[in-house]
């Protein structure tokens, strides 16, 4: 019954390691993000569980993983042309085709070009990447005085499906002397981010631009680029290849060892000679012959200037990597790992400064639901991308010592000596008791 106890909490020095945390300034709660070192230190059988943070008085504070963010919202404003559609692009079967080329630009078909410019209904407009847009504004000079028109705007990122933006919204543009009403600005609605947006007249309403003009628009909004952001946030670890294992099966065999079982994501191999291909397969070899992790070809052309793209693969803790090639090289190859740091965050109860004890055998930190205090803590003017300021690793120290990740010494069972006892007590009776009956027999056969 105790068991699950003193699972559950523990001393510090129920771990083996202290790290000193730097929390320069002041804040209610604070992020870190671990290290190889942490890394190592932590039991992998405890799925980082054996992590917490202590105050000055060696009490846990309240202490999780970061939870997962949105991707970072940025500014978005480019000034772009408005393509006219020509008349048929609707779907009235005259031939015309508006698709897309390889880079995602705006390609435009028609059978026949004509002689006279046409007044299309329609206009596309290229945002060059999925942006989340707030306003079209139409440049001033586009609009001659006495305009006065009707706009809906459509977004895509095929060119084939539409989803409604805005509907029927009044360009005007009136002077009159000194004095004057302009209204060029189409405001949007709906976050779902597309690439592609169409302009549309209202039904026996005719704008001021014919099919040879190509009026000027700014675009302004937001977008996120969550890839780009993950890619930002690897730490990538150049790793020489360890002597050649013989495969008797054919092939080669090269083996790689990271500081520590770190969670990887991404890797590209570094070919070492010149004008040199290869395909590898590459295993986790944590465990002897681990998962297949990603099939891996890498190329080197002269120099070698020019790196391979990173494979990706689903996110995985191992400290030891094999690569396996059947092409015969002259030098053995590096392999370049990429890895994110997991990120935790504490509360900074108590007084400081603030230690994280890592490494433990049995000792595990309980669950904080956090999420619902960051939200308490988020500024009123911070967006969604907020976070808390970063406590960086200092100094490390003993804590319990490397005692703290080896099982504890089994106690004497004296359940198993007191069985003995009573099976020898328990045979020594029955020894008597036979003993006594036997004498008894004598006795009685003598006085017979």
């Amino acid at each position: 019954l105790l068991l699950p106890l003193t699972a559950g909490a523990g001393t510090p020095t129920d771990y083996a390691y202290r790290y000193t945390l730097d929390t320069a300034g002041n804040s209610a709660a604070w992020r870190i993000e671990l290290t190889p070192a942490v890394y190592a230190a932590s039991t992998p059988a405890a799925n980082l569980r054996d992590l917490v943070v202590v105050n000055a008085q060696g009490q846990e504070v309240p202490f999780a993983p970061l939870p997962a963010a949105p991707p970072r919202s940025h500014p978005f404003a480019l000034r772009a042309t408005l393509l006219p559609l020509p008349p048929g692009s609707a779907g009235s079967g005259t031939g015309v085709r508006v698709q897309r080329n390889s880079n995602g630009d705006i390609v435009i078909e028609q059978p026949e070009v004509p002689s006279a410019p046409t007044r299309p209904s329609q206009w596309l407009v290229d945002a060059q990447r999925r942006v989340s847009l707030d306003r079209i504004e139409i440049d001033p000079a586009a609009l001659p005085v006495d305009s006065r028109f009707h706009l809906s705007v459509q977004a895509s990122n095929d060119l084939q499906a539409w989803s409604e933006r805005s509907q029927d919204t009044e360009i005007v543009s009136v002077k009159r002397g000194g004095d004057a009403v302009e209204q060029h600005t189409i405001a949007l609605r709906g976050d779902a981010p597309a690439r592609y947006y169409r302009l549309s007249l209202r039904q026996n309403d005719v704008a001021p631009w014919d099919s040879a003009q190509t009026p000027q628009v700014e675009l302004r909004g937001s977008y996120a680029d969550p890839l780009a952001e993950r890619m930002a946030a690897r730490h990538w670890l150049t790793l020489p290849a360890a002597p050649v294992a013989p495969v008797t099966s054919g092939g080669v065999d090269y083996d790689y060892a990271l500081p520590a079982a770190l969670p990887v994501e991404a890797v590209r191999v570094a070919l070492g000679g010149d004008n040199t291909v290869a395909r590898f397969s590459l295993r986790d070899h944590d465990e002897g012959n681990g998962r297949m992790l990603a099939t891996i070809t890498a190329v080197r052309i002269g120099t070698g200037a020019d790196e391979d793209p990173a494979t990706a693969f689903a996110t995985t803790r191992v400290q030891h990597l094999r690569l396996h090639t059947d092409t015969p090289l002259s030098q053995p190859p590096s392999l370049q790992v990429a890895w994110r740091p997991d990120v935790f965050v504490f509360l900074a109860e108590g007084s400081g400064p603030y230690s994280l004890l890592a490494g433990s055998h049995a000792a595990r930190r309980g669950d904080y639901p956090l999420e619902a205090a960051l939200e308490r803590l988020r500024p009123r003017d911070a967006g969604a991308d907020w976070l808390p300021p970063l406590a960086t690793l200092g100094a490390v120290s003993d804590a319990g010592g490397a005692a703290a990740l080896l099982a504890p010494k089994a106690p004497f069972d004296w359940t198993r000596l007191l069985l003995w006892l009573v099976l020898i007590g328990g045979a020594l009776a029955v020894t008597g008791m036979a003993w006594s009956l036997l004498r008894q027999s004598r006795r009685e056969d003598d006085t017979h």
